[in-house]
């Protein structure tokens, strides 16, 4: 056993004791080992039943130290620990009676936790117990039996195994004394606190109030109506039976589906032309006709029955340009495909006008004529075709400007050609824009340089400044002014270099005087007048007032007349005039020679220069 160390505490001592580390509560509750006290405590009282058997009780209450006399003997008790815990008990000290002081209230070891709580729980009964003191001999202490310790929220928490707590900070911390009154009146059971009486108490509403509000009872669902009457067996629509009604909805299906069908087919006969003369029919379409005036015009030929299924199939098969102005011959066993492929732009059927001659030296009001004449186009639209229509990118238009009706002139090569009737303006202009561009070479286009340098050379001789000759060569325009000059006054063809070289031999001249032309059928072309030539009229075609070329071709020059333009004989002629006897021309060199054959020819007929 180990040598008990005490001395004397005084209370100073004891109030200054640290609570600050909770002790841990054994499992089993502590014992008196009597043995460690020696002889000297042999005459002090005994702790004899601390802890009497009472069942079922619950933990000692922390009871707030008061302040008590000095005591006169304090036991020291060693609490005994489970050996499975690892807890090693702390001895603490113990306090002898003291001589001449009277007995201090009995201690009991309260447990201090970390923290105190504000107010203590209510209603803890804690039992009676004694302590019987026997002042002759030490007597062995019962050992009271372990009872389980319940949770208590006032008390420490036992060590855990793993805490890393040092041993010498579990301490066991006595109770100071406590005031033996206070004690006794915290042993004693709690009374039962009175009911604290409301005002809903004697309400009849509140007291009949159940414990708990009963749960909503399920609403029982609505029936459900049906849609209509359950229909007798047997019966169906109006009543009728079941078989007269399954045979009517069949009358009906088979009716429907004859109908459609006969529909169909009979549309079909007529896109598909079956059951059709075989008959040719002659048709002119017009540039202003829609879809709906075709179909109208081929019902009314016979061509097709259904003019509403031709303008549904038009409008599904049919482009835009599809069908195309003009006179067509059709036959009626055509179906719908072969008559929109008979109505197109390069369709076999299509009425042609043969033969159609554009004379040469027509000008464009005279071929626009003669174009209305033969029903290919009229003369409005050709006329605004002319002036604001997109041609072909051909390259000898290459500065012409536009925006009048004849700008074409002298563009239109004169030629046979076969028309379309009903053709557009676009399909009869460019015809003969194509002619001409067939037949206006390259090999022509280039001896124009060649003509150029042969002008210079004369003007230079009849003494023009360099200038004035480079402002004087001539283009293409200019070549086919010169040739539609000569195509007016030619009377043929063997004739016409002739022509050509009176022309050129004014135009070299240096002075301005010597440089007019005096062409009639300048006038002529300008005044639409051919009866009456006024050569005083102040125009640009006049030739008489005006030097020089007219502002572009009076006509559309022939081949003949533009191979004579550009090669032109080397004479001295400056004067011809028509001999009405021969019907061609006699050419002088000077005004008095021209004079003369102009007398001699008057008693004929009248004189053309």
């Amino acid at each position: 056993m180990e040598e008990n160390n005490t001395r004397d505490l005084q209370p100073e001592e004891l109030s200054g004791l640290t609570p600050d580390i909770p002790a841990p509560i054994p499992e089993d509750m502590p014992q008196l080992d009597l043995d460690t006290f020696g002889e000297d405590t042999a005459d002090t009282p005994v702790l004899e039943n601390l802890f009497p058997e009472q069942p079922d009780l619950e933990p000692l209450p922390v009871i707030p130290s008061a302040p008590a006399p000095a005591a006169e003997e304090f036991i020291q008790e060693e609490l005994v620990m489970p050996e499975d815990d690892g807890f090693i008990p702390t001895e603490e000290p113990v306090i002898p009676e003291t001589a001449g002081e009277a007995p201090a209230e009995e201690s009991v070891p309260v447990i201090v936790p970390d923290s105190l709580p504000e107010a203590e729980p209510e209603g803890r009964d804690f039992g009676d117990f004694d302590i019987a003191m026997d002042d002759t001999a030490p007597v062995e202490a019962e050992v009271p039996p372990v009872y389980p310790i319940a949770e208590d929220p006032f008390t420490a928490d036992a060590p855990v195994e793993g805490d890393d707590i040092p041993s010498d900070e579990l301490l066991f911390v006595p109770d100071a004394p406590v005031d033996a009154d206070f004690a006794a009146e915290a042993l004693e059971p709690a009374a039962e606190e009175p009911a604290i009486e409301t005002a809903f108490d004697n309400d009849p509403e509140f007291t009949e109030m159940p414990e708990s509000n009963p749960a909503p009872a399920t609403p029982k669902a609505a029936p459900v109506r049906k849609g209509r009457p359950r229909r007798r067996k047997g019966d169906t629509l109006f009543g009728l039976p079941s078989l007269l009604a399954t045979l009517i909805w069949l009358g009906i299906i088979v009716m429907i589906g004859v109908s459609l069908g006969r529909m169909l087919w009979v549309c079909a006969a007529d896109i598909l032309a079956f059951g059709r003369e075989d008959k040719e029919v002659v048709i002119t379409i017009g540039k202003n006709d829609t879809i709906e005036d075709i179909a109208q015009l081929l019902h009314e030929k016979g061509l097709i029955n259904y003019p509403g299924v031709f303008q549904l199939y038009a409008s599904i098969a049919v482009d835009e340009g599809d069908i195309a102005p003009g006179t067509y011959t059709l036959n009626t066993i055509l179906d719908y495909h072969a008559l929109v492929g008979q109505m197109s732009p390069s369709s076999s059927s299509r009425a042609v006008v043969e033969d159609v001659l554009i004379p040469e030296g027509y000008n464009c009001r005279q071929i626009f004529e003669l174009l209305e004449q033969n029903g290919i186009c009229t003369v409005e639209e050709l006329e605004e075709y002319a002036a604001n229509g997109e041609f072909q990118d051909f390259w000898f238009l290459e500065g012409v400007e536009r925006g009048d009706k004849y700008c074409l002139e002298g563009y239109l090569f004169p030629d046979t050609y076969d028309f379309y009737a009903g053709s557009t303006p676009r399909e009869a202009i460019g015809k003969m824009l194509l002619g001409f561009e067939a037949r206006f070479t390259q090999e022509l286009y280039d001896q124009l340089p060649a003509l150029n340098e042969r002008l210079s050379e004369m003007m230079r001789g009849n003494g023009c400044s360099q200038e004035f000759i480079d402002s004087h060569q001539l283009g293409l325009r200019e070549l086919l002014t010169v040739a539609s000059l000569i195509e007016e006054e030619t009377a043929g063809a063997s004739e016409s270099p002739s022509i050509a070289s009176v022309i050129y031999n004014r135009l070299t001249q240096d002075q301005e005087h010597e440089r007019y032309l005096g062409i009639d059928a300048a006038i002529i072309y300008a005044t639409g007048d051919a009866e009456n030539i006024d050569t005083s009229i102040d125009h640009p075609y006049n030739t008489y007032k005006h030097a020089g070329l007219t502002p572009g071709p009076i006509s559309n020059p022939g081949l003949s007349s533009i191979n004579a333009a550009l090669n032109f004989l080397d004479t001295d002629y400056y004067y011809y005039v028509l001999n009405p006897s021969t019907g061609e021309h006699q050419f002088s060199r000077t005004y008095e020679e021209h004079q003369q054959w102009i007398e001699k020819f008057r008693e004929v007929e009248p004189t053309e220069g």
